[in-house]
């Protein structure tokens, strides 16, 4: 299967191999892995046999739609949660999710494998299955469900705190305000001015401030000399 990692800083050889590994154990159609800031935005997203317009899509048009939404499962215990558990499909079929986007793009079945930090949702795997491969069985769900803390705890132990640390080394080392590190983190993952405003809901005069800052701080005249001194200040 085609594994597409765009360019960012997060866990990607990780996430790449997670879902290797569950499709080597079971049958889908297109995954996803992505991680969720604290604003719940798409961060460091993975995707396999999935175009990323169809992520962009779902991100941006359908997520809050979603009965498998993220956010619907902070501070609950379920580890993976599938779309016909949250909703019938005589009801499901009604809406405008299943309609404007499910359908079109064939997906019938989805188990999402939920990621959590201190209660809240901060990483999602979702298994997409067409009509043909039938629904997700006891026994596929099970293994799954066995497969979740593990996957957290190398996600919680090993990535999470590197992103922390080198964002806290960052801060410290330019002086850098919290928000001048979101903008970091994204010109790091190869955002245009637009996207960042889009992502990080700024004005586009506001990014054009915060990166002015950044490049002072850290005495950079380009996006290129920057990328140049955060990878030499990191390894």
């Amino acid at each position: 299967m085609s594994i597409e990692t765009p360019s960012s800083d997060f866990p990607q050889q990780f996430q790449t191999q997670a879902l290797k590994l569950l499709e080597e154990l079971l049958p889908v159609s297109s995954a996803a892995f992505y991680l969720l800031d604290p604003e719940m935005r798409h961060r460091g997203v993975v995707l396999s046999n999935m175009p990323p317009e169809v992520e962009r899509r779902y991100y941006e048009e359908f997520s809050s739609l979603d009965p498998l939404d993220a956010r619907k499962f902070h501070h609950r215990e379920e580890r993976v949660a599938t779309i016909d558990e949250q909703m019938s499909f005589s009801l499901l079929r009604q809406t405008i999710y299943y309609q404007d986007f499910m359908q079109p793009h064939g997906h019938r079945y989805v188990a999402d494998m939920f990621f959590r930090y201190e209660g809240f949702v901060i990483a999602v795997i979702t298994l997409l299955r067409h009509e043909s491969l039938g629904q997700y069985s006891e026994e596929e769900l099970a293994l799954l469900r066995k497969m979740q803390p593990f996957l957290q705890y190398t996600l919680n132990s090993v990535y999470l705190p590197k992103r922390v640390e080198e964002r806290q080394s960052l801060g410290d080392k330019y002086q850098l305000t919290p928000r001048e590190l979101d903008v970091l983190e994204q010109i790091i993952a190869g955002a245009s001015n637009k996207q960042l405003a889009k992502e990080l809901n700024l004005g586009l005069a506001t990014v054009k401030t915060h990166l002015l800052h950044i490049f002072q701080k850290m005495s950079v005249s380009s996006r290129a000399e920057l990328l140049a001194r955060v990878i030499a200040d990191l390894r």
